[in-house]
């Protein structure tokens, strides 16, 4: 769910996942479907939120576990993880455009939301789960976010003209060169110099008051 929703500004997200977890509930077996009208996020209203708590409900009770459900269908790599995004999809009842916002078609677009869930669950760390075991985090694609994307842009790692899933695969290239088994390992630091310190990964005005002026690795 919170990756799901992870797009805009943080305090909107953080905002919004507090209100719908207090509504709706933290376990999916038992998730409060009801949705009213008070609770919405940017492009979703009730019932797309609604149709989510369902979706997420019904998996849960067939599954156990969204692990489980791509353990199904087959997934232990970037390289079909679309198998089980196509079978999450499968149990959708009623399709709303807010709810196919949230967990889109896979290929058609850079997919941050998802990777970064993979992020999560794949990789073990101070910052990350580690709770999927059976999937290889080698294969994992950098998430690339406005703060990576503009970090991309100023190294000439990617052109402002490449499309979304042209941007993804240079980036987590290069990453790959770096750590060819965890390229995602920098998504979390580096993100948070741009969430935390406005960080432009160039050098401008706000370095001097920055507290990593002197380590770096950008100005």
């Amino acid at each position: 769910t919170s990756s799901c929703f992870a797009y805009g500004n943080m305090k909107a997200i953080q905002s919004f996942l507090f209100k719908y977890f207090d509504y709706a509930g933290c376990d999916p077996l038992k998730i409060n479907i009801n949705v009213n009208d008070k609770l919405y996020y940017r492009f979703q209203n009730k019932n797309d939120i609604s149709a989510y708590s369902k979706l997420m409900n019904e998996v849960y009770n067939k599954y156990g576990s969204l692990s489980s459900l791509f353990k199904c269908a087959g997934v232990s790599s970037i390289n079909n993880v679309d198998k089980g995004i196509i079978l999450l999809r499968s149990h959708i009842k009623d399709i709303t455009n807010g709810l196919n916002f949230l967990i889109p078609v896979p290929g058609k677009s850079a997919s941050k939301r998802l990777y970064m869930f993979l992020r999560w669950m794949v990789r073990k760390d101070e910052v990350d789960f580690g709770f999927w075991d059976f999937f290889d985090k080698s294969s994992l694609f950098m998430p690339v976010d406005t703060h990576i994307m503009r970090m991309a842009i100023n190294l000439n790692i990617v052109d402002k003209k490449d499309t979304p899933k042209k941007a993804l695969e240079k980036v987590t290239s290069f990453f790959k060169e770096l750590n060819y088994d965890d390229p995602a390992k920098y998504d979390f630091s580096i993100t948070r110099l741009g969430i935390v310190s406005n960080c432009k990964y160039s050098e401008n005005e706000v370095c001097s008051n920055c507290i990593n002026n002197q380590i770096c690795v950008f100005n």
